[in-house]
């Protein structure tokens, strides 16, 4: 008898999630899992920002819904609802409404959940949204771990300054939300190294700020010789030229020509020149 209550511990643990408080009982659950290779946390929530993603007009996060149970032989379905009170994020100008139903294929301990942000609202430049889900009970599933049916995708289209732009500030000069959005673009990565004292790591960084500064100085010959990044410079009707990518035209960059040396130099959030 020992040796059978010792094997059905086993199977039962076997099936628990990655932490011991979601034990399967005699109804099988679900329960976001943000970070599914973390083991005993409860992260609630995932950050998302197109300023990482150059050029894209849309992208896809999927959040991990995992099951509490053991797996079954068939498909079962599940849906997720939108916290209204709690939700400032704006379906089909922030995100694509969810589906009415999802499906977990037979065999499947867990599920990625897609959902579809939107590159539409300029506002995200300035401010961050929230999708507030919320995970409802299905003649499959229930919802029993109430601290992990809920969760967050913050969105926003802006940046915040890094540790590492001051460790190289002597090279990049005077930080800026706009000019932190050009050197994603041109320098050809999106971060440095976090310390100079790193020497193998010296030479690369190096080569991604004369990347970035030769593009400040000659924004045009910059996009003449990286053809393959996908930008373009191009005269509109108002007598300006604008920098921007050819996938995602609404996001451009003013170009201003300063007539004391006939050179074209771009301006940061607060009207300063960006040098």
């Amino acid at each position: 008898m020992k040796k059978i209550i010792v094997f059905l511990s086993i199977v039962l643990c076997s099936a628990c999630s990655k932490n011991e408080s979601l034990v399967y009982n005699s109804s099988d659950n679900i329960y976001f899992d943000f970070t599914p290779d973390i083991k005993d946390d409860k992260t609630d929530s995932l950050v998302y920002s197109f300023a990482y993603s150059i050029g894209k007009e849309l992208d896809t996060v999927f959040i991990p819904v995992r099951i509490s149970g053991i797996r079954q032989k068939k498909d079962r379905k599940f849906s997720v609802g939108i916290i209204d009170t709690s939700t400032t994020a704006v379906a089909s100008l922030h995100y694509q409404p969810l589906e009415k139903e999802y499906t977990i294929p037979a065999d499947s301990g867990i599920f990625l959940l897609p959902v579809i942000l939107l590159n539409k609202d300029t506002a995200l430049k300035t401010k961050s949204v929230i999708i507030y889900l919320s995970l409802q009970a299905s003649a499959d599933f229930g919802i029993s771990f109430k601290d992990l049916r809920t969760g967050f995708v913050k969105l926003s289209n802006k940046l915040e300054k890094p540790a590492w732009w001051d460790v190289w500030i002597g090279e990049l000069g005077a930080y800026s939300r706009v000019k932190h959005e050009l050197f994603i673009r041109a320098a050809g990565t999106t971060k440095l190294s976090a310390s100079q004292a790193d020497y193998m790591e010296t030479p690369k960084t190096l080569y991604y700020i004369r990347r970035f500064k030769s593009f400040l100085q000659d924004p045009f010959k910059w996009v003449a010789d990286y053809p393959e990044a996908g930008f373009v410079i191009t005269l509109e009707a108002d007598g300006n030229y604008y920098f921007y990518s050819s996938g995602n035209p609404d996001n451009k960059y003013l170009l201003e020509k300063n007539a004391s040396d006939g050179k074209y130099y771009f301006k940061d959030e607060n009207g300063n020149r960006i040098v």
